[in-house]
């Protein structure tokens, strides 16, 4: 049997926190009533099978099973299963194992666009390898496990109520450190979606099953995964709850009896414990930090572009950068979509609860009367909703508008959405470099040729040229082409510019006085007749 210890032991309490995001720790189970808390870690499944056949204790009424990874725990999971009348289905899909992350390789990435560095590839090639990649990644997309559903569509989630239990399943975001992330546009601002069930149980046994990340080269990307689970636990422990920050007190352990439920111990704990374990706001509130910051650099880049200098090549990493940015919000806003349906289906599942003391039932459904979701937590899921509709989703809709403002500059439409035509005339000017140069040296040794031929006439009056007559003659005369080519080039495109302007008002001044004469003409034929 796991060894319990006393959550509130400040040496217990330290130990574990460390426990708590330790790559190795498998689970923890945390047994809690307002005036005692005790918490064991790493319990295998004859541990988990005779703590369910024990009668929780009047002073501990609420208990939180916490399982991560439980695709590595399956005799676990169905030791739960059991006890709970988890659907076949149900457990199957728990006990699955995710697919193993990608590899991608850094020289073939699709999209690997670094800011700043010209595209010279050609472009049918890479539209050929871009298309084969994408029909690759297609077919291994055709998949239809649970774990690719869940990340091909973001804000799938899922919704089972049985005869002793309410499960909601869905996608949690989570930040990546910037260590396991290259430097590729398409890269910037990804998250990491993990999946996590969350089970309220008849016996005021909460139980959250959180999907195996893989393995993890960095330990803030663990403690990023953990950052909500770690919190609420540690505040189950009186020296968690009493240090932490007043925003992020969560009233788990320290919530007030409800008399609306006499004789039921323990229901007010754990319906608040299933809603904060369900309440991740931090990580909200930095994934829309994010998007802010994200979308006012863009701004300041594109406004600046306004004024930029002629000839400075335009930022063309913004297209990619803003693209990437409105399909991350767009993400994010089906994400929040879910998340507001699952609180009206809880809110629904609960709402023919009969709030007075003398019927205890619920509205789950006819077959599950004996989960009870206390009021308090009701009230916390309707300010969610309220929230998620009023703050988080009309702030996803003002970036998007903000985003589609930008593409809609002047600025942005002139350079932004020409860049096939700005690619051409680069080509063109290419082009019309290097015909410059062969010209430049044709013009600098064709009097070194003309020279040549001079000394090489076979003349007798000019047979009396020496080798060091012919070398000084040489120099004179490609120093004076490079003074004549680098020096007068300019003065050369000055002469003819003001010629061709010349030529223009010339031409202007005589289109003028042609037509001025023609009035004339006109005036006079009108006057005779």
């Amino acid at each position: 049997m796991a060894q319990f210890e006393d959550f509130d032991d400040q040496e217990v309490y330290n130990k574990s926190q460390l426990l708590a995001l330790t790559d190795a720790t498998r689970n923890f189970v945390i047994e809690f009533g307002k005036e005692e808390a005790h918490i064991a870690f790493n319990l295998d499944d004859g541990d988990v099978k005779a703590l369910l056949e024990k009668v929780p204790e009047v002073e501990k009424p609420v208990r939180w099973i916490n399982v991560w990874s439980p695709n590595k725990q399956t005799k676990l999971v169905d030791a739960l299963a059991e006890r709970y009348k988890f659907s076949p289905r149900l457990l199957a899909v728990i006990k699955t194992a995710p697919p193993p992350p990608k590899q991608h390789n850094d020289d073939n990435h699709t999209g690997h666009h670094r800011p700043g560095t010209a595209q010279k590839d050609d472009v049918e090639a890479n539209s050929s390898l871009r298309s084969s990649q994408l029909s690759s990644s297609s077919y291994a997309a055709m998949s239809t496990g649970h774990y690719d559903i869940a990340k091909l569509m973001i804000n799938y989630h899922s919704v089972d109520i049985g005869t002793r239990f309410l499960c909601i399943g869905a996608n949690w975001m989570h930040e990546l450190s910037p260590s396991t992330l290259d430097d590729s546009i398409i890269e910037e601002g990804k998250q990491q979606p993990l999946w996590s069930w969350l089970i309220l149980c008849d016996d005021n046994t909460v139980i959250s099953l959180h999907e195996d990340p893989g393995v993890l080269m960095d330990p803030l990307h663990l403690r990023s995964i953990r950052n909500n689970t770690f919190s609420v636990m540690s505040q189950l422990s009186n020296h968690g709850h009493f240090t932490a920050d007043p925003i992020s007190i969560q009233s788990v352990r320290q919530a007030v009896d409800s008399n609306t439920l006499p004789g039921l111990p323990g229901v007010e704990r754990a319906s608040n414990l299933f809603y904060y374990l369900f309440d991740d706001w931090r990580a909200v509130f930095f994934t829309m930090s994010a998007f802010r910051k994200r979308l006012e650099a863009l701004q300041t880049e594109i406004l600046d572009d306004m004024t930029r200098r002629s000839y400075k090549a335009p930022n063309i990493s913004i297209i990619p950068r803003l693209h990437i940015l409105g399909r991350r919000v767009r993400q994010m806003q089906h994400l929040f979509e879910g998340y507001k349906n699952l609180t009206l289906r809880i809110l629904e599942s609960s709402s023919s609860t009969v709030r007075g003391g003398s019927n205890l039932t619920t509205g789950l459904s006819t077959s599950s009367r004996n989960v009870i979701l206390a009021q308090s937590a009701s009230t916390r899921f309707e300010r969610l909703g309220d929230r998620l509709t009023l703050l988080i989703l009309s702030e996803t809709e003002e970036f998007l508008a903000e985003k589609d403002a930008l593409i809609n500059t002047a600025s942005f439409s002139t350079f932004y959405f020409n860049i096939n035509a700005q690619k051409d005339s680069e080509a063109t000017a290419r082009l019309t470099r290097s015909a410059t140069l062969l010209a430049k040296l044709s013009v600098l040794f064709l009097p070194v040729s003309l020279m040549t031929a001079y000394f090489s006439v076979q003349i007798p009056e000019l047979n009396n040229y020496t080798s060091r007559d012919y070398w000084y003659t040489f120099a004179v005369i490609i120093s004076l082409s490079i003074l004549a080519l680098f020096f007068f080039s300019r003065l050369l495109m000055y002469i003819t510019e003001t010629l061709d302007s010349g030529v223009k008002s010339t031409g202007k001044y005589l289109s003028g006085a042609l037509s001025h004469v023609k009035r004339k003409t006109a005036k006079k034929i009108g006057k005779e007749q």
